[in-house]
């Protein structure tokens, strides 16, 4: 039986190594007109229900992940987390200290879907995350920690990714449980971390995410 896998990102942070070449179809078919209905009706009704009154800090959330979710911290220095950690903090880097990469700081556009171009995109990119890597920790840094869930099968598996600094949290599964059990995962961890008032009435990022991951 073939394994799904699935990335969750609520930030849509996914690094500037990653390559998205997208078909330009402006018109929905009749199943995307119908799941976008389903998602502002249900997105509509979760709005009304949000309070800030439950609302809790990243680092509750990194105990809570572990204490209650059964999620076991990856070592911060291990190669699996070292480079997920250069690919968040390049993607960081570039969302909320783009100054610091100067003529770097422009993603790179891709000019066709040629192989040759893609290559070359590829490269720029690569380029753009080594100069991401060598400004100094001490202008910009992210603290990024790393969670899995383990299953019986050793092909099942459930990441979750946690960013303290700028209220991060975004996922990954692989094999049939692990990507049904992602969503939940999701919705739990933000259920928990909440938005506070201020959040509502700005309609802030935490906001946003928040109400993303409970309309999964």
């Amino acid at each position: 039986m073939k394994k799904g896998n699935k990335t969750y990102q609520i930030n849509g942070e996914d690094g500037p190594t990653s390559v998205f070449i997208l078909k330009n179809t402006k018109n929905r078919t009749l199943k995307q007109q119908f799941h976008k209905i389903k998602y502002n009706c249900k997105k509509r009704r979760i709005e009304k229900m949000i309070t800030g009154e439950s609302h809790h800090s990243m680092e509750d959330v990194l105990a809570f992940a572990v204490n209650e979710c059964g999620l076991a911290e990856l070592d911060r220095d291990s190669v699996e987390v070292m480079e997920e950690y250069k690919q968040l903090r390049a993607s960081f880097l570039l969302k909320y200290k783009p100054e610091l990469l100067g003529e770097y700081a422009k993603h790179p556009p891709l000019e066709s879907e040629e192989p040759e171009a893609v290559m070359e995109y590829l490269e720029k990119c690569k380029e753009q995350l080594r100069q991401a890597m060598a400004i100094p920790k001490e202008l910009f840094d992210i603290d990024m920690h790393k969670y899995i869930k383990e299953y019986s099968d050793i092909n099942e598996r459930l990441d979750v990714v946690i960013e303290t600094k700028y209220g991060y949290i975004g996922g990954g599964a692989s094999g049939d449980k692990a990507v049904k059990d992602l969503d939940e995962m999701m919705k739990r961890l933000y259920k928990y971390y909440g938005v506070t008032q201020e959040d509502i009435e700005n309609q802030t990022e935490r906001y946003k995410d928040f109400i993303r991951a409970l309309c999964r």
